[in-house]
């Protein structure tokens, strides 16, 4: 196979969508297998076994292309320590949550006066228990 060297402005960003394509699919796979509910997801088992077969076969084939490109282009494999990791989330957490408080809600319409100070406080609990990771 013949390797191609894009610009690293271009293979930043074919790394980056190729890496969101790859979390995409361990997603489905994860899904289709995995007998884990989240707390605030349900996900309805409606899939005959032959479209549960046929979506896992696609998942495995996109894999298999995303190696290839990723030798094609020369991706470079994005690389974290554990704790570069966890500080991500935690602060990706923290963004979602701060925009979450009473104030910020306003764009939804007007939040209850008399709800933002107890609504606040469970937000503010959940960054301490975020805080924790």
């Amino acid at each position: 196979m013949e390797n191609i060297k894009l610009q690293p402005n271009h293979k930043r960003s074919f790394s980056s969508s190729i890496y969101l394509l790859e979390k995409l699919v361990e997603e489905v796979r994860d899904v289709l297998t995995s007998d884990t509910q989240l707390l605030m997801q349900k996900v309805e088992t409606d899939l005959n076994e032959k479209k549960r077969r046929q979506t896992l076969q696609a998942v495995d084939e996109i894999e298999k292309e995303i190696a290839r490109l990723a030798e094609k282009y020369q991706l470079t494999k994005q690389e974290m320590v554990e704790s570069h990791f966890l500080n991500s989330r935690k602060s990706k957490a923290w963004e979602i949550l701060n925009d979450s408080l009473s104030k910020r809600m306003n764009g939804f319409g007007k939040f209850p006066a008399e709800m933002a100070a107890g609504f606040d406080a469970d937000i503010e609990h959940l960054l301490t228990l975020v805080n924790k990771l």
